[in-house]
């Protein structure tokens, strides 16, 4: 009977890079886009409250839509609220983690929204996660 040397147990190779993660761009629904359509044009006749509650009508459809956060703190932010407009931003960006565009428009409002309040070295740092993002 022949015996064999030990064999010295395997290495395990280099780990597999994890999975990069999934890039989902949100879109809006097309109730949701007349909504925001509506909005917009609301928003440029100056009618804040109207073009708030288009954009929260269009929330009620799709609440985790970024997109919609972001419109609504434009519509913040228009109108002087810029606490409030900031909020709707940092809504945004959790909300789209795996979607560079969303968040780098969100952070580009949260940045306006912190400028407009004299908040500028804050305003600066959302500035570059907005430019890192894309």
């Amino acid at each position: 009977m022949e015996t064999r040397p030990a064999q010295p147990p395997e290495q395990p190779s280099e780990q597999p890079a994890p999975p990069a993660p999934v890039v989902r761009e949100p879109v809006l629904s097309a109730a949701s886009k007349a909504l925001v359509s509506q909005a917009q044009l609301q928003l440029q006749s100056k009618n804040y409250p109207v073009a708030a509650s288009s954009i929260e009508r269009a929330l009620r459809i799709e609440p985790a839509n970024p997109l919609l956060w972001i419109e609504l703190g434009k519509v913040r932010q228009a109108e002087g609220n810029y606490v409030q407009a900031e909020n709707m931003g940092r809504k945004a960006a959790a909300l789209s983690v795996n979607a560079p565009r969303a968040n780098s428009a969100a952070w580009s409002l949260i940045a306006e929204s912190l400028r407009a309040r004299g908040k500028n070295q804050e305003a600066q740092e959302a500035m570059v996660k907005a430019q890192g993002v894309r």
